[in-house]
């Protein structure tokens, strides 16, 4: 791992939760920051397409798109594209920061559980409950969001 390599402390870790690895692994960072048992964080995520078998698991799945285009939320929606990407974030408290490029005042996670359409599915309501946790552990009302992101796969799910 990385952080062997640079001889850093703390907790060290693997993250693989297929399409919420990234979230994930930044949840588990900003808890450990919260809780003390680190000061900072340094989240690194990597999707690497080596093996071409994977893509051929995805479009007999029925998930990929067959043109190559990606068109979330749209009624032409055909699947998605996969792609390769590295990123690293940074995390620490707001007053350690020589510089806030934004901030992150609360995150939570769930699982979907078992469900009969599978788990390429969502489930409506436990995203719901999730949501409806989140904004009550924040104090936040539904009428002040500006926005929400969304997960969209450009898939019929």
């Amino acid at each position: 791992m990385i952080s062997y390599h640079l001889d850093l402390k703390g907790p060290s870790h693997i993250v693989d939760t297929a399409c919420s690895s990234s979230l994930h692994a930044i949840a588990v960072g900003y808890n450990y920051i919260m809780s003390g048992k680190c000061e900072d964080a340094i989240i690194g995520a990597a999707n690497l397409c080596f093996h071409s078998i994977i893509n051929l698991q995805f479009a007999r799945l029925g998930v990929l798109s067959p043109n190559g285009y990606c068109k979330p939320f749209d009624a032409g929606a055909n699947g998605y594209c996969r792609s390769e990407t590295v990123a690293v974030i940074y995390l620490q408290k707001a007053k350690h920061a020589k510089r806030i490029y934004g901030t992150c005042p609360h995150i939570k996670l769930n699982n979907d559980g078992y469900k009969e359409e599978g788990i390429t599915y969502p489930s409506t309501l436990m995203q719901s409950t999730l949501l409806m946790e989140f904004y009550n552990e924040c104090g936040i009302s539904k009428l002040c969001l500006d926005y929400i992101e969304a997960h969209g796969t450009a898939t019929k799910a």
